[in-house]
């Protein structure tokens, strides 16, 4: 099946900010479990790099099949600063709040979830969510003040790894996972609440596409001839769908000249009209869309202005 993406999903990166962890507290075969993450450090730069090999297999002297495999994915990230708690949190080593200090014990790191997002050049952003991982004592450098300051950060490397649970996946694909990733260019993809909890992979089915209300409701009498109408949907539309809404004089069947959009979630389109309607005049709004998930829904709501 083709692919359909929006132009923004071929956006550049050019940001990155919101670093969060929080410490997994389960994973095992019964579940996964991870405590609400906190803010980490300011951040400054998140490269990742995955460890991966492939072996080719020869028959009939020529190359007859590729066997490919992926293991732990190497995050290098780059923070203006750490504070000591948190450096001995996300290491294991011992901290003394009656004193603030970190005492290099040679602890053992615990396994963290690590998220963060970066912006693009349209202004959207791509999340990500690593599962499971174990930070590294990170590398630090001091340097004498010269004529001109420069800044000395704090280079950290996380190694994540997939997890042990195996969550249902979608398509009859149960397994473990180690990232989950969002862009909000994605029809279907939402943000919220991405770093008041870990986010892990879930797999819904889609309510059937429905109006939910309408601004004027069917068969309103006395609307104003100045105001917008809007149509609010349970699901998000795709954004082809704004040219399947119109505005018709109800006694001719004249079309209406209006601008339609769809708002930020995609549930709900507002109806422009570029002039005002005419005054004790019956209209008919009327909608053919289709929901991210290849609904289509089609539909009136008559309404009489004042």
């Amino acid at each position: 099946m083709p692919i359909s993406a929006n132009a923004g999903e071929y956006k550049s990166r050019v940001g990155l900010d919101s670093l969060y962890i929080a410490e997994v507290t389960q994973d095992d075969s019964l579940g996964y479990v991870a405590d609400t993450p906190e803010y980490f450090a300011p951040a400054a730069e998140a490269t990742q790099e995955p460890s991966s090999s492939f072996e080719i297999q020869f028959a009939d002297d020529q190359p007859y099949d590729v066997m490919t495999g992926e293991g732990e994915t190497k995050v290098n990230l780059t923070v203006t600063g750490l504070p000591l708690a948190m450096l001995a949190k996300i290491t294991g080593r011992a901290f003394d709040a009656t004193t603030g200090r970190m005492y290099d014990n040679g602890g053992s790191a615990p396994y963290v979830a690590l998220s963060f997002r970066s912006k693009k050049t349209n202004g959207s952003y791509r999340y990500v969510q690593f599962l499971k991982g174990v930070f590294s004592m990170p590398k630090e450098d001091a340097k004498t003040k010269a004529d001109k300051p420069e800044a000395q950060t704090v280079q950290l490397v996380y190694t994540a790894i997939r997890t042990v649970y195996k969550w249902s996946l979608g398509g009859g694909v149960t397994d473990s996972v180690k990232r989950v990733v969002g862009d909000t260019d994605t029809d279907a993809f939402s943000a919220t609440g991405w770093f008041s909890q870990v986010q892990v992979p879930s797999v819904a089915v889609p309510s059937a596409l429905a109006l939910s209300s309408s601004t004027p409701a069917d068969g309103v009498s006395g609307v104003s001839v100045s105001a917008d109408q809007t149509l609010t949907f349970n699901n998000a539309l795709v954004a082809s769908a704004i040219y399947g809404i119109a505005l018709y004089k109800a006694s001719d069947g004249s079309l209406v000249t209006a601008l339609v959009s769809l708002d930020a979630t995609k549930k709900i389109a507002t109806i422009n009209p570029g002039s005002s309607l005419e005054a004790l005049t019956g209209y008919l709004l009327t909608y053919a869309v289709t929901d991210i998930y290849g609904q289509v829904l089609q539909g009136a709501v008559n309404f009489t202005t004042a």
